[in-house]
């Protein structure tokens, strides 16, 4: 307890000193911004733009240019290069916003299009064009528009000044594009019944630009923003004006689906059919209710496999639709970072709603939620109820019902307190939690959070779990310090939390270096220092003695980013484990544990990550050191050849070989095989083949998708799953294999 409360008032004294000496710094640095740019947009009759890419109706002529752009790469701050002009004009009528922009070009053979399929993957793989609306121009939120020169369609919302996004918020909108020697073009149309905006005759709204060209990695942005941020940092947006006299519609949509399957498994066949439907109405001028049932999720690709050589669980990101769409509403804390940062304590983890321990789907009868924005008030209702859960060789599971409540209030610029609820009910048993988040952003260059819930499970005493952290970004450097202590008692059955009754320190210090006289090659160098202490007041089972430190991360490291984006990261971390039971990682033979004891090892790790620019991209890395009282050496080698935009294939190869004391060693293999096909911007056919030779698994998901109408699909999906050198298979090592073909259509009104 003693050593929990010294933690806790020493990081709260490094907080304190932290946060003035961020605010001190971070208020001289908000001096430096310059002044927001405006754009007006032009009213035109009704029918006078036609889009077909080619930007050549007078009207067009009559909205003045959206023009001077700034670099954010390779020199911040810079104009666009003289080569690399930007133009980007806005007209509208009652139905919709047009957007028509014009990219300079000298080298115009080096424009790459790298992906046709709806919401590529990769954005950064190829030239790349975005547009930032933020339609409350409440600097916060905002819809995201990107497409490259051969118009794929890519949105996103993004939500708490861009730190938030959500790549699966789909909407109906048109693109075309066309090129001539000296420039590419794109138009597009985006009906105001796709937005939310407020109900009112002029609009005032944020906008910002952004343009990508990838054959010299210059990223330039109409309204100057600061490299560190992203450019959906709706704080830093331009401004969008003379819309006046439009609604943003019902939005109504009304999704109904059929699905059809057939499936062997165990020697069985089974043929069914199924249907039922999605709905989104909206409601005044910033709420909207989704309502699903007899949720669908057999198009949804199959998850990434993993090895796990941790005690604890790995976190596998959320991919169903439903789940993903208004994401940021129900977002409780900071977000989990794309290299698994803040994925110690996820108070709302949707992937435990209709998904087993193992990722086996759990059928869900149907939900609602509720989401939206009122003045400065944000609401996020969620309802599921989830069907039975069969387990094999075990009585099932009873249906449960979830349900997850979160309100925020602004304050001051862009900043946020919010109360959350949520609640797990299974037959008479239930896991319920309340609790209160902040979100605070004095200046743009430092961010602030806070977190504290409270938990009450059938059977178990109440317990509380909390969180406070801060991280100042003003350029080129970043600083990260935070603090999570998680009672023993604290059950959080809705979330994502590996280690339970733990406190964890964490620290993490960037440098971002620019050496003027490597800039043609070097775009950047950053070397970085990780810290992580988790401590536990239990006493250990073996000594009878308090835990205190059960890990102890330090991780120095440096990358090197070059100028077309590829790098090199090289990585050492040492690490002291307690392990207060026997250990069997994932792969070891049968028999055998790592003995429990205090254990100190260190690992090094080399990485090579390419530019999937290049038609020929070959990743690697190579792992050495110890483990635990052995050895481990690995390697992780893969390949990208781009035949073109439209067909692409990545394979890759992963071994890690450990030796134990005693004459153990085990290695632990995975590969796959990924083809990716795009017929056209509306017919993809997606393969996905891997092997884990710890699961003895050889699985294949294959996809085809034709969008033969505006976000309604046909899909035929086939997956298999085998095992291979299985001498004694378990109740769920079963071979499988299935046939699915779903058809959506919306209806929108």
């Amino acid at each position: 307890m003693y050593t929990s409360v010294r933690a806790c008032s020493c990081v709260l004294s490094i907080v304190a000193l932290l946060t003035a000496t961020a605010l001190s710094a971070a208020a001289q640095d908000d001096n430096k911004v310059g002044s927001t740019k405006r754009v007006r947009a032009v009213r035109v009759p009704e029918g006078k733009i036609v889009v077909d890419g080619k930007l050549d109706e007078a009207e067009w002529q009559l909205a003045k240019p959206a023009d001077r752009f700034f670099q954010m790469q390779p020199r911040e701050g810079d104009p666009a290069s003289s080569g690399h002009q930007s133009e980007v004009r806005f007209l509208y009528d009652d139905e919709n916003l047009y957007i028509g922009a014009t990219f300079h070009e000298d080298e115009i053979g080096k424009v790459l299009t790298n992906d046709l399929r709806r919401d590529f993957p990769g954005a950064r793989d190829g030239d790349l064009y975005v547009v930032i609306l933020d339609t409350f121009h409440d600097k916060l939120n905002a819809y995201n528009f990107q497409t490259n020169p051969g118009c794929a369609l890519r949105d996103s919302q993004s939500y708490d000044d861009g730190r938030n996004i959500n790549a699966n918020w789909d909407a109906v909108w048109t693109c075309r594009a066309s090129a001539s020697g000296t420039a590419w073009y794109v138009e597009q149309s985006v009906p105001f019944k796709q937005l939310r905006f407020p109900r009112q005759d002029d609009q005032i709204w944020g906008v910002n630009m952004f343009r990508l060209i990838r054959h010299s990695n210059e990223q330039t942005i109409w309204n100057p923003t600061p490299r560190q941020f992203n450019q959906f940092k709706a704080s830093y947006a331009g401004i969008l004006e003379g819309i006046s006299g439009v609604n943003p519609g019902r939005n109504i949509r009304i999704k109904p689906f059929v699905t059809g399957q057939t499936r062997h498994a165990g020697g069985l066949a089974r043929n069914d059919a199924d249907g039922g439907l999605d709905a989104k109405i909206g409601l005044g001028t910033n709420l909207v209710f989704d309502g699903t049932w007899r949720t669908d999720f057999s198009q949804v690709e199959a998850d990434a496999q993993q090895v796990n050589l941790t005690r604890f669980n790995l976190f596998f990101p959320e991919k169903r639709e439903f789940f993903l769409e208004n994401s940021g509403a129900f977002q409780i804390g900071p977000p989990v970072g794309f290299s698994g940062q803040n994925a110690n304590f996820v108070p709302f983890f949707s992937r435990t709603i209709g998904l087993s321990d193992t990722g086996t789907p759990i059928p869900v009868v149907g939900g609602v939620r509720l989401t939206g924005k009122v003045g400065r008030n944000s609401i996020g209702l969620l309802n599921m109820q989830v069907d039975q859960q069969e387990r094999p060789g075990l009585d099932p599971l009873a249906s449960a019902n979830y349900s997850v409540v979160r309100y925020g209030r602004e304050f001051l610029s862009n900043s946020q307190i919010g109360l959350v609820y949520l609640d797990k009910e299974r037959g008479g048993l239930s896991n319920r939690l309340g609790g209160a988040d902040l979100r605070f952003y004095p200046t743009r260059a430092v961010n602030i959070d806070a977190l504290f819930m409270h938990s009450e499970k059938t059977g178990l005493d109440g317990g509380n779990a909390w969180r406070t952290g801060i991280q100042y970004d003003p350029g080129r450097s970043q600083w990260v310090l935070n603090y999570t202590s998680l009672g023993e008692t604290f059950r959080d059955e809705l979330g994502f939390i590996p280690r339970q009754g733990v406190n964890i320190l964490n620290g993490d210090v960037t440098y971002r270096l620019r050496p003027q006289a490597l800039a043609s090659r070097v775009r950047e160098i950053r070397p970085e220092l990780q810290y992580q202490l988790f401590t536990r007041g239990a006493l250990n089972p073996t000594t009878n003695s308090p835990i205190g430190v059960e890990t102890e991360l330090i991780a120095p490291q440096v990358t090197v980013e070059f100028s077309d984006s590829s790098n090199v990261q090289f990585q050492v971390t040492r690490d002291e484990e307690l392990l207060s039971a026997p250990f069997r990682p994932q792969g070891i033979p049968p028999g055998h544990a790592i003995a429990p004891g205090r254990y100190a090892f260190t690992l090094g790790e080399l990485s090579y990550s390419p530019t999937n620019s290049r038609r020929i991209a070959p990743t690697g890395s190579y792992r050495f050191g110890e483990y635990y009282d052995g050895t481990r050496e690995g390697y992780t080698a893969g390949l990208r050849v781009r035949v073109s935009e439209k067909l692409a294939s990545t394979f890759s190869f992963s071994r890690d070989t450990i030796d134990l004391p005693g004459g153990v060693s085990f290695n632990t293999d995975l590969a796959s095989l990924r083809l990716d096909a795009s017929f056209s911007t509306r017919m993809f056919l997606n393969a996905f083949i891997q092997y884990n030779n710890v699961t003895h698994q050889i699985l294949s998901n294959i996809r085809y998708d034709f969008i033969h109408h505006p976000l309604s699909d046909i899909f035929i999906v086939y997956n298999d799953t085998r095992f291979q050198n299985v001498l004694q298979p378990t109740p769920t090592q079963v071979p499988s294999r299935s046939l699915v073909v779903k058809f959506t259509h919306l209806l929108s009104f």
